[in-house]
């Protein structure tokens, strides 16, 4: 879901506690607030820290209706991210063009990391979790491999909740929309007791669903629809003035039907020549002709029939016959002690987090059908006794029955999928730091430790053309049996399933430092940085087709990796600031859960780690009096075995399979601006550009048609998936103060632009991509509200939202079956909106 949004937003108070306006003396208006940041594990102005950086408040998340991770999507330059297809909880995110890729294996990790309260989320299928009570979010754009740590090549997402009042603290809420949802939450911090502050929360949020399963009588059951519920206790304590002690709880359900999957393509069996790769043929995967036995099969329902024609054209309808359901359930614990000793400070932060998730989803949408279906043993099920003679493994006295027997049918659907995985993790991380009058240091330790299962089903359609059959095994009899042949096209019904297990461990001691030349006020800051990560990753596989293994096939790799930090920041003149800044990044390599063993062996082989070198130039402004705030950067990265999921080509027939490759050499160029400035007393306006330009040098992942030949580089025919070149964001803001106390009226309309996605890398393994390509994308979203009206002793709060005003019905993820012959994917939430009252003491 997109959000047109303030990226730098106003910001107040320490620790970017935004008050969504500007300061204000009476009706003077003195300036844009500071914004404070943690970024680098210390409190600064985040127009002193020298990366890319956007910071957004509890008073814009409020106002923007951020109720998930994904909610976040648009509020800063080439940050963008796509929710996942099966589950309720994952996510796609991008950032300067480096996307997590759409697998949700466990064998791969993300390239953009997402922290909660300092803990490391692991797995992209739990990134799309509930948040609530958050003080802020700090986008982190660039490699952040000294004090982040591993597989933040693209970036970091940080969510940082508020800490329990020591008053007390009363907050409740409820809203209601269209498509009949209800939200409500509550939050209470009695305020301190025998020394102890605690904060209690509750979240619940549902609605109907936004596609009608015709199939399916409840709305409360159809595609979209979604029920949470999310809890969080936390309690601090002061620890003799100089420290503190604070444990947080959290605890998540969604439960819900998955998106629905649309169909816009099929195949309709023509032979896909070779591409030409700077004169090399490359292989192209060949589809099977899913329109012919489309055309020709029966449906079990007959205004199936009609949603079952393949285009590129939103329908408000779906035939679902598996009745998908999702169910996540994420919860964790955070531990975080740290006490002040003068000449340095120390901080533990201890996270042991939990996540389980099962789907059941129908990815055709058409409904079953019912058609011929192919089994070995009835291949020559109606043929004529006379063709019949020359089979020499038929016996005279069958051939009569076997003529006159009819070829056998099956009903079912062609692609549904069911899911289970569990994971659960460890995370431990020290830090040290102090400062002086030209000083500042951290160093630390981090230790995590991860397990997870996944078993998986799939169940699938594949589309025979049996003609090819009897051409290729029967010489000059072939003609024959095809003029004879009563059923050419027949579905061949596969049930495959994946089963392994995943656990990795990982290391790694760090530091960073950062020197004033002449002191704090000369101007001047130097920062240099390391880390070094050891990490051990393993997989037990158990199943990888429609037979359990006999002997688990098995994985067992080590990777390691220093990455260094270099950043210059210099005061030209007040309220301009020019940094520079060189910095590595390492993505941790992994296991292929789908891939085929090494040859010969029961070892599963594995992909490479990948490692990104940048560099980065920008510039952070705020003029005339603090009324402006213009911020500029311009990046270029040089990626090194770049970690890109791609549909296998050599899948067993009649499955669906993806795989982890390594790029050779990729380039990403761009640059961002980021703005605010406050035009009168009562309006402002703020916005966001981004752009990013990727160059692959080197691919190798292209068949030779000539075979044994060595894999051919493609570079020039990929198309680096997920990712929006351009991105672009602006808001109006407007507030009315009423004589009624602090209360007063406040609106803003906002504007969001991305531009289409690909799914997949190249047209050799998804001969759809380009036809599935995503939507350009541009939404509008508006708020109106009347807040801090005076009530009872505390203030409530009335507002009027709306998402996506003109209803734009954008496709912004495509799935290619590849050799399975059809293709489609999934559109954007229709228009949404609501009204949400709230009160406060």
């Amino acid at each position: 879901m997109l959000i047109g949004a303030s990226t730098l937003a106003f910001a107040g108070q320490a620790l970017a506690q935004e008050t969504g306006a500007p300061q204000q003396t009476g009706q003077q208006t003195t300036g844009l607030n500071e914004i404070v940041v943690t970024a680098q594990k210390r409190s600064e102005n985040l127009q002193d820290v020298p990366i890319a950086i956007s910071a957004i408040g509890a008073d814009k998340l409020e106002q923007l209706r951020v109720q998930d991770s994904r909610d976040i999507s648009g509020l800063a330059p080439n940050v963008t991210i796509v929710q996942g297809t099966t589950s309720n909880s994952a996510a796609v995110f991008s950032m300067r063009g480096i996307s997590n890729g759409g697998s949700e294996s466990f064998g791969v990790d993300a390239a953009n990391g997402l922290y909660v309260d300092g803990v490391y989320i692991a797995r992209s299928g739990a990134m799309g979790l509930d948040v609530m009570d958050i003080q802020r979010v700090e986008v982190l754009r660039g490699p952040q491999g000294t004090l982040f740590g591993r597989n933040t090549t693209g970036g970091a997402i940080h969510f940082i909740s508020r800490q329990p009042s020591e008053t007390f603290r009363l907050k409740a809420e409820a809203g209601y929309g269209n498509f009949d949802a209800w939200n409500g939450k509550i939050i209470l911090d009695p305020g301190e007791i025998a020394g102890i502050a605690t904060s209690f929360s509750y979240s619940h949020s549902q609605r109907d669903g936004v596609i009608d399963n015709i199939l399916q009588p409840k709305n409360s059951k159809d595609p979209g629809a979604r029920n949470s519920d999310a809890l969080r206790a936390a309690a601090r304590m002061e620890l003799g003035g100089t420290g503190s002690i604070q444990y947080i709880f959290d605890w998540t359900r969604i439960d819900g039907s998955p998106q629905a999957f649309q169909l816009t393509n099929v195949a309709d069996g023509t032979y896909n020549p070779p591409v030409d790769v700077n004169g090399q043929s490359v292989v192209v995967v060949q589809q099977a002709p899913v329109a012919q036995y489309l055309a020709a099969a029966t449906f079990a329902d007959p205004e199936c029939a009609a949603l079952a024609e393949p285009r590129r054209k939103y329908r408000s309808k779906v035939c679902n016959n598996v009745l998908g359901t999702a169910t996540d359930k994420t919860w964790g614990h955070n531990l975080q002690v740290q006490n002040d000793f003068g000449a340095f400070k120390v901080k533990s932060t201890t996270g042991y987090r939990f996540w389980h998730s099962y789907a059941l989803a129908d990815l055709d949408g058409i409904g079953q059908i019912t058609g011929p279906a192919y089994t070995g043993g009835s291949l020559f099920n109606g043929m004529p006794a006379s063709l019949l003679q020359y089979i020499p493994s038929i016996p005279a006295a069958a051939r009569p029955f076997i003529a006159a027997a009819r070829v056998p049918t099956t009903t079912q659907d062609l692609f549904s999928s069911e899911n289970t995985r569990r994971h659960k993790q460890l995370s431990e991380e020290i830090e040290v730091s102090g400062d002086t009058d030209t000083l500042d240091w951290v160093v630390g330790g981090f230790y995590f430790w991860e397990k997870g299962s996944e078993d998986g089903y799939q169940n699938s359609g594949y589309v025979l053309d049996t003609n090819s059959i009897f051409l290729s095994n029967f010489g000059a009899l072939g003609p024959a049996f095809v003029a004879a042949n009563p059923a050419q096209y027949r579905l061949v019904t596969t049930i495959a399933r994946l089963a392994y297990t995943a656990q990795s461990e990982s290391k790694a001691l760090y530091g960073q430092f950062t020197f004033y030349p002449g002191g704090r006020d000369s101007g001047i800051r130097l920062t240099a940085g390391g880390r070094y990560t050891w990490d051990e990753k393993k997989m037990i596989r158990f199943q990888n087709g429609a037979a359990p293994l006999a002997t688990p096939e098995t994985g067992d790799a080590k990777f390691s990796k220093f990455t260094w930090n270099l950043m210059a920041g210099y005061d030209v003149a007040h309220g301009i600031n020019l940094y520079a800044r060189a910095a590595t990044g390492y993505r941790s390599g992994g296991f292929n859960s789908q891939d085929p063993v090494i040859t010969g062996t029961t070892l599963l082989p594995h992909f490479e780690p990948e490692t990104v070198t940048s560099y980065e130039v920008g510039v952070k402004t705020e003029l005339f009096n603090r009324h402006l705030r213009l911020n500029l950067a311009a990046y270029h990265n040089i990626y090194k075995n770049l970690a890109v999921n791609i549909p296998r080509t050599d899948a067993p027939i009649g499955t669906y399979a993806t795989r982890i490759g390594n790029a050779g050499k990729v380039i990403y160029s761009g640059f961002e601006i980021e703005t605010q400035a406050i035009l009168t007393e009562n309006f402002s306006v703020d916005g966001n550009l981004g752009y990013v330009d990727i160059k692959y040098k080197e691919f190798l992942a292209g068949q030779s048609t000539t075979s044994g030949a060595d894999p051919i580089n493609i570079a020039s025919i990929v198309t680096p998936g997920y990712t929006s070149p351009l991105t672009a964001n602006a808001a109006f803001n407007a507030q009315f103060p009423l004589n009624w106390g602090n209360a007063a009226i406040k609106a803003r309309i906002g504007y969001t632009h991305e531009d289409g996605k690909y799914s997949f890398t190249s047209v050799t393994s998804t001969p759809f991509n380009e036809a599935i390509k995503g939507s350009d994308r541009d939404l509008i979203d508006a708020q109106l509200g009347i807040e801090q009206l005076p009530l009872g002793g505390g203030e409530a709060s009335l507002r009027l939202w709306v998402k996506n005003l003109t209803n734009a019905k954008d496709l912004y993820r495509g799935i290619d079956f590849g050799q399975l012959g059809y293709a489609g994917g999934y559109y954007a939430d229709p228009r949404t909106y609501g009204l949400t009252f709230s009160v406060s003491y």
